[in-house]
């Protein structure tokens, strides 16, 4: 009877990443997904408060600092170069080891009002 019930729960449990593989990436990984596509089309506003939706469920996500990373270029594309700053520096403190960090070092070199060194 074990068997049958491991059996069931580990095609059930298949069952569901498959239908997750095959559904729109919206169902699998929510704002994230949302603030892709709105980037994408270049929506940018809109991309912003799904990241931000984003972070606000998932502060230490895989995604945190790609999030962040793309709050700031979001607002670089709208042309809010206060606010990308802002957020590309917190990106270098928050995340310092990672390639994200890396990113927004060179992407505040090319604001408005940079200094080059």
């Amino acid at each position: 009877m074990k068997k049958n019930q491991l059996f069931a729960t580990l095609a059930l449990s298949s069952l569901m990443f498959a239908s997750c593989a095959s559904s729109s990436s919206k169902h699998c990984f929510g704002p994230y997904s949302e603030a892709e596509t709105f980037y994408g089309k270049g929506n940018y506003s809109k991309a912003i408060g799904k990241y931000q939706e984003y972070l606000s469920k998932n502060p230490q996500g895989g995604l945190a600092a790609t999030a962040e990373y793309y709050i700031a270029k979001s607002y670089a594309a709208s042309g809010d170069a206060a606010q990308a700053r802002k957020t590309f520096e917190r990106v270098v403190v928050q995340y310092p080891q990672t390639s994200w960090a890396e990113f927004s070092k060179e992407q505040l070199e090319t604001l408005p009002g940079a200094t080059k060194p």
